[in-house]
This record gives C-alpha cells, structure tokens and sequence, in this order.
C-alpha cells in the first residue's frame, strides 16, 4: 500500500534508574516465576502490586523476536501471533535532517510557528522531550492525569489516534556512504478509531535521496518500513489515563509494549535494523494523530498530564529539549515548564491543555511586582535594589531589568521594573512601562494580535499587553505591561544549561546563589549580603545596559531596611491579606508577597499569584530573612529537635533588664519558625510585650522588668521541628551594648535541655 502524502501542518503561536539495574531485578523475578519455556506461561502468582507488575512486565525482555502478550499477575511474556502494521508513515517534522539532541537545541530554520493567535500545538516540532547522558536502554511514556477529556477525533473519525515513543535522528550504520542521512525510529500505538488497534516499530532512513533499500517504502528523500505489529483492543479515549506505551532496546532486539487495562502486549525486531541500542539519547512521547502528519483533535477544556520516564542505567533525572520529533500533532499546547524526577524512575512530566499561558519552556524564572524574584531552580527572595541588573545570561540569550524606586506608586520602600529587556543574536528587543516596544533602539508599534519576524530568526508577539520575544533555540522572555510597571519571565529551550544571573542559582544546585565573580552564596542570606554582595554584582555598568531606551534615569542604591507587608497600614495591610487568601494563595512566603504588591501596586497584583507553585527554597523573605536591626546570630548543635525555644538573660551592660527587639528561630531549610508564634516572658516592662520580638519589626522590642534576673523569652514554634539556628535584634540605632544569655529547648515545655551554654553576645552600633 503506498504512504499517505504528508499533511502540511502549521503550528500554533507563542504565549504564556531503574535502568539496567531494573531489568536485572525485573529478570530475577521472571526466572523465579516463569518455568523454563519459550511460552512463559506460568500462573504462579506474582509477588507484585498491579502497578509495579505493569512497572516491571516494561522492562521484562521478550523471549525472543515476536509478539507476546502478558496479563497480571503472572510476570511473563506468552507467545502470541503478529500481523502486518499500517503502512501509512507516522511522518517526521518538517525539516528533521539532523542528528540530535545537541545541547543547547538549535532549531532547524524555518522552525518558528506561523504567525497567529493560537497557542504552542504539541507536534510538528514542538513538544518537550528528555535527553539523557550515555544511551537509552527503555523508555516509557503514560498520562497520570487526564481532566475534562470527554472526546478526541482524528481525520472526523472518533477515537482515531496514536500514541509515539520517538527517538532523536542519530548516526546509524545503515545510512554509510550517504552524506546527511540519519537513522530515526518510532515506538507506535495505533489506534484508528474503528477495529483493533496495533503496536509496532516504525523505522526511518532519513535523507537517503537514492533508491530505498528492499523492503522499504520511499517518502521524499526518506525511507521507512514496519516491524511486525501485535494487536490490541481498540482504546477509547476515556481509557487514556490507563494506558502507557514502552520501548526498550538491546544488543540484539527492539521492543514496542502497549500497556492498558486488560495487560500488555509487545512485539520485538532486530535491533540491527538501525542499530538504536548503540545511539538512544533523546526520546518523546506524545498523542498525536493516526499517522500522515495528522491531528488528535480534544475537546475544549482538555487537559493531560505527560509523563516520560527514561532508564539509562542511573537515577538521574533527564535533561529537558524544547523540541519534538514527529509530524503528527493535536490541538493541545504545552503548559509553563515540566517537572523532573531522580531515583529508580527519572522522568520529565509535563502539562499539556488547551487554556493559554506564558510561552513553554524547559525551565522558567520570573521576575513580578514589588519585586520578587524566583530562579530557574525555584529559589524565591525579595529584591528591592535600584539600578539595571543582569537577570540572566546564557549561551544565546542575555536579559536585564531596570528596577526603580516606587514613589510614583506611593511607596518609597518598593522597586519596581520600569522595563526589561533581552539580547538575542544580533537583535535587542526592550519592552518599557512609558515607552512600550523598542525594537534595535526604535520604537515599534506592534497591535496585539500582531507578529515580528527579525532577521535573525527571533520572533516578537504581542497578545493584550504581553509580549513574548522568542529565538530559534527556544528560549524566551515575556514582559507584561502593567500601570506603572513591568512584570517578567525568563524560558530556557534546554534545561539544564549553563546560565547566570540573579534569576540563576549556583550551577549544579538549587538552593544556593552566585555572584558575577563565582562566589557561592549559601541560603537563605542577610539583607547586607544579599545587596552589597550579590546584588552589587550583577549591577550592570554604564554604557551597557540594554535597557537605557526605555529613558528611565535611575540612581544606583541599595536599601537599608526591607519593606515587609506587615509594615503596611493595618487597613491596607488587612485588606489585602484577604483578597489574596480570597484568590487561594496558601503558601507563607507567597501569601506575603502577594499582601505585600496588592498593597503596594493595586488589587491587579494578585492575579501573578493564583496557582503559582510553593517556592522550593526561600532566599530573602519576610519569613526567612529574620531580624533587621543589630544582629546576633547563634548556631544551634546538631540534632537539634524542639519545639520550644527559650532565652534566659543574665545580664545587660546597656540596661538593668533584658531587651530583644526581634526573635528568629530557624529550621533546617532556614525559615524563621518563630515570625508570629506565641510567646511568653518571665516579666515584661509596660508598653514593651513578648509580643513585640516576634512581630517581625525590628523597630518594637521586648524589655523584662527592671533588675528582674535571670529574664526568659520562650516562643512555642507549635510542633517540633529541627532546628538550625536563631538570630537576636535590636532595634537599629541603638548604642553598642553586651547581653548574656543561654539557650535552653523543650519538647513539653516542661522538660529543656541546654542547647547553647551562657555566653556574651556584642549588639554593635552601626
């Protein structure tokens, strides 16, 4: 049967191991459980669960090249027969000549999608795929979600849709003597909507230009032939969330596994046929149309949860490209940036549905109202400074902000983005509060809707008052242009990767931070460190801004004291607390930061917070920077474990009683427990309360009564908790002066245990 002619696709637009020690253990158990026989029909039941049967039966070898068929709970291939697969092409991506995956990802030209107000369409090039180091040995793909899919049609035909597991194009030995040409291969799930569906292999030469080799069918300048397919009962839609397709290569033969509700069923090859065993490194799984470059078309208000599990012998979790493989597509678009997983099942998951959102990228750091910042690696802290700032840098991409002083917003103590603006290539493109669209120093009017294409390959889009600049490797940066300021996210089209920056975080972690110098700076950090250090350091010096076309004239400065929301006005400070619980913000460190900009910047602020992600680690916050003031910081022993805290003061050589203007107890990922909490004191001076050194104001303190010694300050963190250390303020400007004090813990409040014996502790005048 000749092949489908291939459908011209156009892509939507942007907006916003268990490796080889597995298949030992997967073996060990089949030989304890499977007699000696090539059908391996054993009914001798199986120690595992349903869902590690399914696990281990993907990475269980087949006997031999074939069709087999297994069912729980017996972990064995039984010999089944094998029929013809669909000779129509599963087609490659237009321009898919090159053997891959390179890190960074450099897109083919041509690759960006055609202008138009619809989303990142999964396929045709686009879609997120895992690279490992070293080769593939499996790969799996499965939906852990699906919510409000209640129908898909392929070609008008209900249910008409296939499942792919698609490798790189790589070096393969058939393509010898043939300039250009790349193997590439496909783990298919075929399901055409009417009949039995099948699983096989489909198999490419890509650019072999001369006759194809006997057997092969000819496509272009391309080749492709089948392995023999097993059948497997027709899937409805409904089922997607049960189902799962593998693929596993050896030495010797290359398995497809279609796993669904009723078992698994797969079909071997020779893995001699292209010889992918020997070069794997790059897989994608997608739904996408039946084959011929065409779609799977989901309902409205679909959305699927895309899971790639990867075995290359180690627990490492993949690396994420910003490309696909294939030529089917469906109608979904890729979601905000994937997660990633290590341990006996690396994988990469990600989100595809049909709502709108910030380009996809591999990893994404942004930058929002009063101003927050959060790295690529997840690491959240305020940053109040004024001046230009490198906020990333990598191989390809450079993007800076320019923060200003919030007076025009009535608040002197914020800093906002007054523009932001990136280098890509050869073209720099800001987007300004005032000024709008600046395009290479010019000006540029651009409606929304409406699409640049620069010479370059970089692509500018605007949709409402967001605009998106994009370049051919994926990666982006979208500026949001809100009364008086600019909101921003930063994508990267490969993640991990070399980058920089204060959006970056130490290379190789995910809780530290680097200065422009190469010093790590361990988390979280005082306010002195975090300006004069680390934010000092990427200060952007004069003459090399690209932000200076939005015409802001700002003044370099650091502040002295941070702007917490609890120093807003108590009406303000209230009001706004309740809008954003009202919009479901939970999170400590968010809910503050979200208080803090509807107070500041308007009720509008609070949209950046709905749904967004608990940070992973927090640098600079309310409820982890701790005091301000005059600072004391103690060390907690190791193995600290409490959940009451308690100060006993012995002596003041300032005052005849004890004084703490504030009180921070922090836990082993360095949040401040004590922010809050119930406290008591052995005594208490009128006016000055427990109350005060915990209230997060550095400005109100707590003084026992006069000539009352020894004087305790105890603060219940409410549970037990390991704890790290704890920091003692004293209101800035007071005079130096010595306190001692002890530091005693409890579980019961009744119990304590000396943590740190009596010392002196300086509180030095700045």
């Amino acid at each position: 049967m000749p092949p489908d002619s291939p459908t011209a696709r156009t892509s939507g637009q942007l907006r916003r191991v268990l490796g080889a020690l597995a298949t030992v253990v997967a073996t060990l158990v089949a030989i304890v459980l499977i007699p000696t026989s090539t059908a391996a029909g054993s009914a001798t039941p199986s120690p595992l669960s349903s869902a590690q049967w399914h696990s281990a039966i993907t990475r269980l070898a087949t006997p031999a090249k074939g069709c087999y068929t297994a069912s729980y709970p017996a972990l064995a291939w039984r010999s089944t027969g094998c029929g013809a697969a669909p000779a129509r092409p599963y087609a490659p991506k237009p321009g898919a000549n090159a053997a891959g995956p390179h890190l960074p990802v450099v897109a083919p030209a041509g690759a960006h999608p055609a202008p138009g107000l619809t989303p990142d369409l999964v396929g045709n090039g686009i879609d997120y795929s895992a690279g490992v180091s070293g080769v593939l040995s499996g790969a799996t793909g499965s939906f852990p979600t699906v919510s409000g899919v209640t129908s898909e049609t392929g070609g008008g035909v209900p249910n008409s849709y296939s499942l792919q597991l698609n490798s790189a194009p790589f070096t393969s030995p058939i393509c010898a003597g043939h300039a250009g040409c790349h193997g590439w291969e496909q783990f298919i799930y075929s399901n055409p909507g009417s009949g039995a569906g099948a699983a096989f292999i489909q198999f490419w030469i890509l650019n072999y230009y001369t006759g194809c080799p006997a057997g092969w069918w000819s496509y272009g300048s391309d080749c492709y032939t089948n392995g023999p397919a097993v059948a497997v009962t027709s899937q409805p839609i409904s089922n997607l969330a049960g189902l799962s397709l593998s693929g596993n290569v050896t030495g010797s033969t290359d398995t497809v596994i279609m796993t669904t509700g009723g078992g698994s069923v797969s079909a071997s090859t020779a893995d001699s046929t292209l010889g992918l065993s020997a070069a794997w490194n790059a897989v994608e799984f997608m739904i996408g149309g039946d084959g011929g470059g065409s779609g799977a078309i989901f309902n409205a208000g679909s959305t699927i949860t895309v899971k790639t599990v990867t075995h290359n012998g180690t627990t490492n979790a993949p690396a994420c490209l910003l490309e696909g493989f294939t030529g089917e597509t469906n109608n979904l678009n890729l979601v905000n940036s994937p997660t990633y997983a290590t341990g006996a099942s690396p994988s990469l998951q990600s989100i595809q549905s049909n709502i709108l959102t910030t380009p996809p990228s591999c990893a994404s750091a942004q930058g929002t109202g009063d101003t927050h910042l959060q790295t690529f690696g997840g690491t959240y802290y305020d940053f109040q400074a004024d001046g230009t700032f490198t906020l990333a840098r990598s191989s390809a991409m450079t993007v800076q902000s320019n923060q200003i002083p919030g007076d025009s917003l009535g608040w002197p103590g914020a800093a906002v983005n007054s523009g932001v603006a990136t280098q890509m290539g050869a073209d720099t493109v800001a987007v300004c509060a005032s000024r709008g669209l600046v395009v290479d120093g010019s000006a540029t009017a651009l409606a929304s809707g409406g699409t640049i294409d620069l010479a370059s390959g970089d692509r500018i889009t605007r949709v409402g008052n967001q605009y998106a600049v994009t370049n051919p490797q994926g990666d982006n940066m979208t500026a949001t242009v809100n009364p008086g300021y600019v909101d921003v996210h930063v994508g990267l089209g490969t993640y991990p990767q070399p980058v920089s920056g204060l959006l970056a975080d130490a290379p190789g972690t995910t809780n530290q931070l680097r200065t422009s110098t190469g010093t790590v700076i361990p988390i979280p950090v005082d306010l002195q460190t975090l300006y004069q250090v680390y934010g000092d350091s990427w200060r952007v010096p004069a003459g090399q801004s690209l932000v200076a076309v939005c015409g802001e004239q700002t003044k370099n400065s650091d502040p002295t004291t941070p702007l917490w929301a609890d120093q807003l006005p108590k009406a303000v400070h209230d009001k706004a607390l309740a809008l954003c619980q009202k919009d479901g913000v939970k999170n400590a460190t968010l809910l503050e930061a979200c208080t803090l900009d509807v107070g500041v910047l308007g009720d509008g602020a609070a949209g950046e917070f709905i749904g967004e992600a608990a940070p992973a680690n927090v640098a600079f916050s309310e409820d982890t920077a701790g005091p301000v003031g005059e600072n004391v910081a103690v060390t907690l022993p190791a193995g600290a474990r409490d959940r009451y805290v308690r100060l006993n003061f012995t002596a003041n050589s300032a005052q005849t009683g004890a004084q703490a203007g504030e009180f921070a107890v922090y836990d082993a990922t360095g949040r401040n427990l004590a922010l809050h909490a119930p406290v008591t004191a052995s005594s208490e001076t009128g006016g000055l309360p427990a109350a005060n050194a915990v209230d997060g104001n550095a400005a109100t303190y707590w003084q026992s009564k006069v000539g009352a010694w020894p004087s305790t300050l105890t603060v219940d963190l409410g549970a037990a908790n390991a704890l790290s250390s704890l920091a003692i303020a004293l209101p800035p400007g007071w005079p130096t002066r010595t306190q001692t004090l002890s530091v005693q813990g409890s579980t019961d409040a009744s119990s304590w245990t000396t943590l740190v014996g009596p010392a002196t502790y300086t509180w030095t005048s700045p």
